[in-house]
């Protein structure tokens, strides 16, 4: 895709809109019925920030059954993935440490770092999740450069109610499962939720792909108790998963690359590693989470969340003879952590995260044109060690937050003005670092007749993690030897967001612009050395620049069942000597096409198109351009009285193959999956 198709594409979406806009009445879309869960209980239409936001409870349960596939939906988003089974978002070209996760109300810390680790969060009983794209909302605090993914978790209900979904996915000869419960008695509500995913080793159109097969099992519960003036909720999300690494070439995954490496000519010295074909991950992760809020009156409101995690990562391969599929313990015994519950875990790496979280947030309205919010994040965090090697060293962490956020209410719309401190403090075996910054923002929206504009500066600050500033070890996820670099300092950004919404009637044009200058930009970078047969890779910093945008045009046609939604996304990244960053994802084009082909069913066409990306950092390898058609569909129907929803989608319909940009597996000559077909019901009892 050129340039004069790109030119030619913008064209055509304005005479479409010109068009249609001189054919409109008066505006009719309402985006103040849309609630964000951000301070000062906003809606979409009111959001000085940018917001996307994506109601999983409307879409295709296929779609919503993994995390990838509903995030790919937003704009701006791309996902990095390592086969169906581990993936990770992309905001405008940052990911990993650099975007913020937000579930159940806190932020989810479960050692994250790393392109070959996902997320680790069960799509099922999530509601909605919203995008919030840069750093400029200063209440999420360091690390939030990228942006800041909110996951709502599910409503509670007084009604008593039972729900089940089941999807088979025929790539991978996939089964997904899940049950839930609501109820309620007076002040109090209860949810229930069991989850079970199991996947075989996915295929791609040259065959099936050893070693990559996924195991969920998620437990949630919660309850709650409202009454006036105040309310709590408690809840409690229990995930366990394991699944296999798929062999990659040692020492040559070289996505996370960047910076000047003349001297690294090959990867000659990575050899007797043919056993680390059978890697593979056990994870766990425990949320329990407590939200209260006080009404003091005069619309004062206090808010307190306290949360608690606990995340466990093994990583195991190539240590004697052990295989997934056995998952065996080995018999020696190492007494000094059995007190734990690791002991003869026989993991490589296996490493304990432990975090609690307390944030504090006060909202102060001064009058009905001015709202004041003070608050306070702090977080505690432990890493112990319990395998037979050591990645990062036992480790604690300190944050504490605290920020301030004004929002004045115009004629024509709203100002918003934030300004916050951060300081980490980090104590290891090998050393102590600390860190602290002011960042500030400010954004205004203005409304016009049938449109909106959004201008919005921040900066933001990103200190280094455990695994930058102090690895010394075999990282088996990667098939490399990683070192850190006690003396980084904190990434530091200055972004600029410009947003203008058209809307009339039934169509919207929107365009989104950033500018994203980075200081001090943390890369991993390939030495001319190896260590434990592994090529040695070091954490270094330079600074980078990313910028672009989306454009995207929705129109509910003439015809009544018919509904379009193009979108165009472009992302430049390169460092402060000129070379391009790793994982850009490429232009992309997307057109959906809604069809409702009567009130209980509609389809959904997808087809998507990539450019090829020519633009990549040392030892990344280009990739070719490819264009994908989805197909799904929705049934909606009653069965002894009850609701029940059929439903259906064709991924990757003409089985093309292709690379992904953003893909791990590539390196290793893997194209992505073929075609996929799944089917599934929804049953409300």
């Amino acid at each position: 895709m050129n340039q004069k198709y790109i030119y030619g594409f913008l064209a055509s979406m304005l005479l479409i809109f010109q068009t249609s806009y001189s054919q409109m009445g008066s505006d009719t879309v309402n985006l103040d019925e849309v609630v964000l869960s951000l301070p000062f209980n906003q809606t979409l239409g009111k959001s000085v920030i940018k917001v996307n936001k994506i109601n999983l409870e409307n879409i295709n349960p296929i779609l919503k059954s993994y995390i990838s596939k509903s995030l790919s939906k937003l704009p701006g988003v791309s996902i990095i993935s390592t086969g169906p089974g581990i993936s990770k978002p992309s905001i405008r070209g940052l990911s990993s440490n650099r975007v913020l996760v937000y579930t159940q109300g806190v932020r989810l810390e479960n050692q994250q770092w790393g392109d070959e680790h996902g997320i680790g969060v069960s799509p099922f009983g999530i509601k909605s999740i919203e995008l919030i794209k840069g750093p400029a909302y200063v209440v999420y605090g360091s690390d939030a450069m990228g942006g800041v993914l909110f996951m709502e978790p599910e409503n509670y209900s007084n009604d008593f109610s039972v729900d089940y979904t089941g999807i088979y996915n025929s790539n991978y000869s996939g089964i997904s499962n899940s049950l839930g419960l609501k109820a309620g008695s007076g002040n109090f509500s209860y949810i229930l939720r069991g989850s079970m995913t199991d996947n075989q080793n996915f295929s791609t159109p040259d065959g099936e792909v050893e070693n990559t097969w996924f195991k969920e099992n998620d437990f949630q519960a919660g309850i709650m108790y409202e009454s006036e003036g105040f309310s709590s909720d408690l809840r409690l999300s229990m995930n366990f998963s394991e699944l296999g690494i798929p062999h990659m070439e040692e020492g040559h995954d070289d996505h996370d690359d960047h910076g000047d490496h003349d001297d690294h000519d090959d990867h000659d010295d990575h050899e007797g590693h043919e056993d680390h074909e059978d890697h593979y991950q056990e994870l766990s992760h425990t949320i329990l989470t407590w939200t209260n809020n006080f009404d003091l009156g005069n619309d004062h409101n206090l808010q307190v969340k306290l949360g608690r995690q606990v995340n466990d990562r093994k990583e195991f391969g190539g240590h004697e003879e052990e295989g997934h599929d056995e998952h065996e313990e080995e018999e020696e015994d190492h007494d000094e952590h059995d007190h734990h519950g690791h002991g003869g875990s026989g993991a490589e790496l296996d490493m304990e995260l432990t975090t609690n979280t307390y944030d504090v947030s006060l909202n102060m309205p001064q009058s009905d044109n001015l709202n004041l919010i003070i608050g306070t994040n702090l977080l505690s965090q432990e890493n112990k060690n319990f395998g037979h090697e050591e990645l990062i060293p036992d480790a604690e962490m300190n944050d504490f937050g605290l920020y301030g956020l004004g929002q004045v209410t115009m004629d024509n719309g709203e100002a918003l003005i934030g300004i916050r401190y951060d300081s980490r403090s980090i104590e290891a075996e090998s050393g102590s670092v600390d860190f602290s910054n002011f960042n500030g923002s400010i954004g205004i929206k203005r409304n016009y007749e049938n449109s909106t504009l959004r201008i919005n500066l921040g900066s933001g600050y990103r200190a280094p993690n455990l695994i930058e500033l102090f690895a010394d070890g075999v990282h088996h996820g990667t098939f490399r030897y990683e070192v850190g670099n006690a003396d980084l300092v904190a990434e530091k950004s200055f972004q600029t967001d410009i947003s203008l919404d058209l809307m009339k009637d039934s169509s919207s044009l929107t365009f989104d612009l950033f500018y994203n200058d980075i200081s001090d930009y943390i890369y991993v970078s390939p030495s001319n050395t190896s260590k434990k047969g592994y090529a040695v890779y070091n954490y270094m910093q330079q600074d980078a620049t990313l910028y672009g945008g989306e454009i995207n045009y929705s129109k509910e046609t003439g015809i009544d069942w018919l509904t379009l939604n193009t979108s165009l996304e472009y992302i430049h990244g390169e460092s402060a000597d000129g070379d391009p960053l790793p994982f850009i994802s490429p232009l992309t084009f997307n057109q959906v096409i809604n069809l409702e082909l009567s009130s209980n069913y509609s389809v959904e066409v997808d087809f998507t198109s990539k450019a090829k990306q020519n633009r990549v950092s040392m030892f990344e390898e280009e990739t070719a351009g490819y264009s994908v058609l989805n197909l799904s569909g929705n049934w909606m129907t009653s069965f002894l009285n009850n609701d029940l929803n059929i439903f259906w989608s064709i991924d990757n319909v003409f089985d093309k193959e292709y690379y992904d940009h953003l893909s791990r597996l590539k390196t290793a000559g893997i194209h992505e999956m073929g075609r996929n077909i799944s089917v599934g019901l929804k049953y409300n009892f």
